[in-house]
């Protein structure tokens, strides 16, 4: 069972050596899980590791803005955590038993950092403006991350791993919005009034990676969530929020790759407005892992693909329908293949379907036998075949007009 004396005797342990906690101060180390190191050199028992996880090492800034002892702060929100890196600049307060508690601050115009990667090795809280220079990160080009020129050591750099984005952008804000807002380009928004004619329309939008078209204007600006270029979106919209969406990929320029038209989707809706929810990914994946998948429509169900539509079933297919089936397939072909089952087409009193060509073949066979044939009498054996021969080879030579040319079976 957790004992918070334990995690103030900590603090204290480390506090010991001096220095005011003030409003401010940097963050040295992240404690991210129970195998973290600092939890051995402080003693923490075992059982109260986890309670540290998330848990900073800092120094405070004095007035003079500089840093003091080392302490211990935990985060501020037990169910919400915004992590710092080291470097970043914190808020720091006081709570309940002695212990100390922080938050991420800053005012930066990128969500990605809020300091410079040498506040420690200075002393000072340095302003990000300075972070976000081109001669302090060169830009990957694949990923449009930015990384740092300077050489990471023991107090420079925000991490073993976090690389700075200076390039991200903050969100757009409007009247009344509330926005969680992460350092790596994911955002969940709710707004009552995101739409051009400001009109109240609540809408939740959800976010992941901001894309590459916003990565590349000035971090001066805002931008906005895209909902056909960002990584990953769903929108949850209503009233008058009207969906700019464009399915496949859509350029810079705004044009999209997508090639199909909802043709036989007649009732495809003109305006994307109302109680709606949109799904936009490179991606999309659904799966009910022990129960059924159900999907209702009270209007319309379309499928719109530039690919192939395919289904692999170990059970049977059930279709019932109230109304015609119409399959066109733009001079393709059909093929229908049960290897060694059958094809049957009604469901009483079934029989069995004609093989063109063999029955042409027999009925050939048939038509010559009888042109052939020889009439016994008493007198001996009469001519050789009918009197209306002609007549026979007539219909042998228009016998093939029963096959069809487009249908088969096998």
């Amino acid at each position: 069972m957790f004992d918070r004396n334990a995690s103030v005797r900590a603090n204290q342990n480390i506090n010991k050596k001096g220095g005011p906690i003030s409003t401010t101060a940097t963050v040295y180390h992240i404690i991210l899980d129970v195998n973290d190191s600092e939890l051995t050199d402080l003693e923490i028992p075992d059982g109260d590791k986890p309670t540290y996880i998330g848990a900073i090492k800092y120094k405070s800034q004095n007035g003079s803005n500089k840093a003091t002892a080392e302490s211990i702060a935990f985060p501020k929100n037990l169910n919400y955590s915004s992590l710092p890196t080291k470097n970043e600049i914190v808020n720091i307060s006081s709570g309940a038993g002695g212990a100390t508690y922080y938050e991420r601050i800053g005012k930066s115009p990128t969500p990605n950092i809020n300091a410079a990667e040498n506040t420690i090795k200075t002393g000072t809280a340095t302003d990000t403006s300075s972070v976000n220079k081109s001669n302090n990160y060169g830009k990957v080009s694949s990923t449009g991350i930015a990384r740092s020129n300077v050489e990471s050591d023991e107090v420079n750099g925000y991490g073993k791993y976090f690389t700075a984005n200076g390039n991200l952008h903050k969100l757009k804000l409007y009247e009344g919005d509330s926005l969680i807002e992460s350092r790596f380009g994911q955002s969940i928004r709710f707004s009552g009034y995101n739409n051009p004619d400001n009109s109240f329309s609540p809408t939740i939008t959800i976010r992941n990676i901001e894309n590459a078209v916003s990565l590349k204007e000035d971090n001066t600006k805002s931008t906005e969530e895209d909902i056909n270029r960002d990584g990953s979106i769903i929108i949850l919209g209503s009233n008058e929020y009207q969906l700019p969406f464009q399915p496949g990929t859509v350029s810079d320029s705004g044009t999209s790759d997508f090639e199909t038209s909802p043709t036989a989707f007649s009732n495809y809706p003109s305006d994307l407005k109302g109680n709606q929810i949109l799904i936009n990914s490179d991606r999309l994946i659904f799966s009910a892992k022990t129960s059924e998948m159900i999907f209702y429509s009270k209007k319309d169900y379309g499928f719109i693909s530039d690919g192939q539509l395919s289904i692999d079933n170990k059970l049977g297919i059930e279709v019932n329908v109230s109304d015609d089936i119409n399959i066109l397939t733009n001079d393709k072909d059909i093929n229908l293949n049960t290897n060694n089952g059958k094809v049957n087409i009604g469901n009483v009193e079934l029989e069995s379907l004609v093989r063109g060509e063999t029955l042409l073949g027999i009925m050939e066979e048939l038509i010559d036998a009888i042109v052939a044939q020889i009439y016994l009498t008493p007198s001996g054996p009469s001519a050789e075949g009918p009197t209306n021969i002609a007549d026979f080879n007539a219909i042998k030579s228009r016998l093939k007009e029963f096959l069809s040319t487009l249908n088969k079976t096998s």
